[in-house]
């Protein structure tokens, strides 16, 4: 019989023994939460340090006075009601409490508001930063307890797990998901997963490869895993279904580029009776042939993509024979056998004049550069000699056999037939324009992966450990969600700002023009930057509390309406 819950708060010591030797003692105060079965901690409090010699408790130095303390504060609460609002409408805030406690949850969005916040300023200036900016986390956070927080968390995966489910229960209805990868590089010889392999940034280092699901509908980061950097795209698709299946999401359709294209890869997806839409490169066999076969519906009015007239579709529907070895013995099929079976796949070919100009243009390019080579004699790659074998035709001419280089222009023919042409392979979109937007909105990823690096401090993750690795990339995802956020939030009314007419005075819709051309010319950080001079000034008072805050022009305050504040 279990123990009657009592709500009784723990009162206890932990000790802390920080890199330099010296022991901290803190009061902590604890008690269970039967929603999470965890035990949570309600408020640490620092007693003093451990004296090494007599093992006593030695007070610290007092800390300046708090904010409940003071008589008079001035805050840039502008910038924290603004980030207020994305926590309630997202519900990050409350996911992060629900899946690590009160306590840590505020840690992490205190971090993550401070990333977005500052454009991804280093960890260590966060503490100065919160002296000015309401936080979730009253207390100032300096550089030994982020990095606390970060080994805390990277090893809290059953954490990570329910606040990933927690995002995922708020998509719409048969989202699109997009799944992709980067690399991220780092300096640190204790990361065992860093390693030598694809380095999308071309910086020569180990690398660590960072897979993320993204909503492209809901236009928000689902979940995210690390793998070692060697490990290639193609293979990494079966985790992200099983990952996938674990989350309470109605209907997806994963969405992925040609760096995951394989059959077998679309064989388990049929297989786990999963929604694909995958991009596939034209050099592929079978596609190819689908190519030769759309090619006359290509070349006609009828086939001009509406929201893209420089883009032509057409669509075909096949049966594809695919197989997969069986893990395990059942059904006839032996562990090790291959399994075959055929599934309806829909082949959506595009062809984009531009794109084939381009493509023309490059291998023209190529092969001039090419052909300078083989005639100075240098030595190519493999992957050269292979093009040059190709494309290029060497004789000797006269006695001294002077070499002459001359280019195959069947070759050149025959790959210019194929320029400009890429396929949507789906076992679910039946439409070819439908399959090409949810490919393009696809590519909003991508955005993402830019802002991580460049805007979340994250190209170069200053951590030395796995698990603090794990816990920093963590609150940059958290991070993100805010960010994704607000970008869509500030489209969305950019998209509204002198359109409904209305109603709406000309004085009305002057300042809305105003508005969108404000908005048109700033970046997401230059916004924030924008509100975060507004500060708040309060004083305390014998009559009572005086509060007034910086003014602020129409514009502005046209804007934080439509935010929603």
């Amino acid at each position: 019989m279990s123990r009657t819950y009592t709500g009784k708060i723990h009162v206890g010591q932990r000790r802390v023994t920080r890199a330099n030797g010296d022991v901290y003692v803190y009061e902590r105060h604890t008690q269970y939460d039967r929603e999470t079965q965890k035990t949570v901690t309600l408020k640490n409090k620092l007693l003093g340090k451990l004296d090494p010699e007599t093992g006593e408790i030695v007070p610290t130095r007092p800390k300046s006075r708090s904010k409940k303390e003071a008589s008079a504060s001035i805050e840039h609460a502008c910038l924290a009601d603004i980030l207020d609002l994305v926590a309630r409408e997202t519900g990050i805030d409350k996911g992060l409490e629900s899946a690590f406690g009160t306590a840590a949850a505020q840690k992490i969005a205190t971090i993550a508001r401070y990333l977005i916040a500052t454009d991804g300023a280093a960890i260590p200036r966060m503490e100065a930063w919160q002296v000015g900016h309401p936080t979730p986390y009253e207390e100032g956070l300096g550089e030994s307890a982020c990095s606390e927080l970060f080994d805390k968390v990277g090893k809290d995966g059953d954490g990570q797990q329910k606040f990933f489910a927690s995002r995922a229960a708020r998509l719409e209805t048969s989202p699109s998901i997009a799944f992709d990868s980067t690399t991220v590089s780092t300096y640190s010889s204790g990361q065992a997963e860093a390693r030598q392999g694809f380095n999308k940034d071309g910086d020569g280092l180990d690398t660590v490869k960072l897979l993320t699901l993204y909503s492209v509908n809901d236009r928000q980061p689902v979940a995210f895993a690390k793998q070692p950097g060697n490990v290639p795209d193609v293979i990494s698709i079966q985790n992200a279904i099983r990952q996938l299946q674990c989350f309470d999401i109605d209907k997806p359709v994963v969405v992925t580029d040609n760096g995951f294209y394989s059959q077998a890869n679309m064989a388990e997806f049929a297989r786990n009776s999963m929604k694909f839409l995958t991009l596939a490169s034209p050099s592929t066999l079978w596609i190819r042939e689908i190519v030769d076969e759309l090619r006359d519906r290509l070349d006609s009015v009828s086939s001009v993509c509406s929201f893209d007239t420089s883009v032509h579709c057409a669509s075909k529907m096949v049966m594809k024979e695919l197989s997969v070895v069986r893990q395990r013995s059942r059904g006839g099929i032996a562990a090790g056998e291959a399994e075959t079976f055929s599934r309806r796949l829909y082949v959506h070919v595009c062809y984009s004049r531009d794109r084939a100009t381009k493509d023309e243009q490059r291998l023209v390019n190529d092969l001039f550069e090419l052909k300078r080579l083989v005639e100075a004699g240098e030595q190519l790659s493999p992957a050269g000699e292979k093009k040059a074998e190709k494309f290029l035709h060497c004789s000797t001419v006269g006695r001294g056999g002077k070499l002459k280089v001359a280019f195959r222009d069947e070759a050149f023919r025959e790959a210019r037939k194929y320029f400009g042409f890429f396929a949507l392979v789906s076992n679910e979109v039946k439409d070819a324009e439908e399959a090409l937007k949810s490919y393009r909105l696809r590519e909003k990823i991508e955005e993402l992966f830019n802002v991580q690096k460049n805007g979340m401090d994250g190209s170069r993750p200053r951590v030395w450990h796995p698990d603090s690795l794990q816990g920093r990339l963590f609150v940059q995802f958290v991070a993100l969600g805010y960010h994704c956020y607000l970008t869509k939030r500030i489209g969305e009314i950019k998209e509204r700002l002198g359109t409904e007419k209305d109603g709406k005075t000309k004085t009305e819709l002057d300042l809305e023009v105003s508005l969108k051309k404000w908005l048109e010319a700033r970046s997401l950080i230059q916004v924030l930057e924008w509100f975060d001079c507004v500060k708040t000034t309060s004083v305390m008072t014998p009559r009572g509390m005086r509060r007034w805050s910086t003014e602020s022009v129409k514009r502005d305050q046209l804007f934080l309406k439509l935010l929603g504040i």
